[in-house]
C-alpha cells in the first residue's frame, strides 16, 4: 500500500524550530536568509499540497495528470490560482489584504535570494591624504553605510518583512483560509468575489 504524506507538515514543524532558534539567537540576522527561504519552501509545499488535494477531489483517477499540470505553474500563479480553484471560481484573494501582501513579498524575497544578481550601491567616497604616508589626497575614505552593506549577512532578505512576519502570514493562510474551506467561506476576510467567476 502506498502512503502519501503532505509535504507541508514537515515544513510547519521545521518552521517552529526556526522561529525558536531565530528568537533565541544573539545574531538572528545570520539566520534570516535560511529562515526566509524555509518560509518560501513551506509556502510552496502548502500550495502544492492544496492543489494536489483539489485535483484528487475534482478529478479522482485522472488527478495525476491534472495535478502535475497544476504544479507546473509559477510560484506566484499557484498562490493566485489557489482560492479561485478551491472556491469553484467564486472568490480570489484580496490583493490589498496584509496576508496576501506578505506572501507575495515572500515569493519575491525568495527569488532574490535563490537567484542572486550583482547589486550596485552608490556611496559618497571622500578622498584624503594617506593617514600614514601622507601625500596627495587620493586615499579613499568609505562611509559607514559602505561597511554596513558589506557586512550585511541578510543579503537584503527581511528588508520588507521580517522572517517572523512571513511565518505569521503562513500560519494565517492555513488558519484563516485553508481550515475554513469550504464551510466557513463567509468568514474568510482575505477573499473577495472573483469578477471572472
Amino acid at each position: 500500500m502506498k502512503v502519501s504524506f503532505r509535504a507541508s507538515v514537515k515544513f510547519e514543524r521545521m518552521l517552529r524550530i526556526f522561529r525558536d532558534t531565530y528568537q533565541a539567537s544573539p545574531r538572528p540576522e545570520a539566520l534570516t536568509v535560511a529562515y526566509v527561504v524555509m518560509c518560501a519552501a513551506a509556502l510552496e509545499a502548502i500550495l502544492n499540497d492544496a492543489l494536489l488535494e483539489h485535483a484528487a477531489d475534482k478529478w479522482g483517477q485522472d488527478q495525476k495528470d491534472y495535478g502535475n499540470a497544476l504544479l507546473t505553474m509559477t510560484f506566484r500563479s499557484k498562490l493566485d490560482a489557489l482560492p479561485v480553484l478551491l472556491t469553484s471560481h467564486k472568490y480570489c484573494f484580496d490583493k490589498q489584504y496584509w496576508v496576501y501582501q506578505r506572501l507575495v513579498a515572500l515569493i519575491s524575497e525568495r527569488n532574490n535570494v535563490v537567484h542572486p544578481k550583482p547589486k550596485e550601491h552608490e556611496f559618497p567616497i571622500a578622498r584624503m591624504p594617506h593617514p600614514v604616508f601622507g601625500g596627495a589626497p587620493n586615499f579613499p575614505v568609505f562611509p559607514a553605510e559602505y561597511y554596513a552593506a558589506v557586512d550585511d549577512l541578510t543579503m537584503g532578505a527581511g528588508s520588507k518583512y521580517t522572517p517572523l512576519e512571513y511565518h505569521e502570514a503562513l500560519e494565517k493562510l492555513d488558519k484563516w483560509f485553508l481550515r475554513r474551506l469550504p464551510d466557513g467561506i463567509s468568514r474568510i476576510a482575505m477573499l473577495v468575489p472573483n469578477a471572472k467567476g
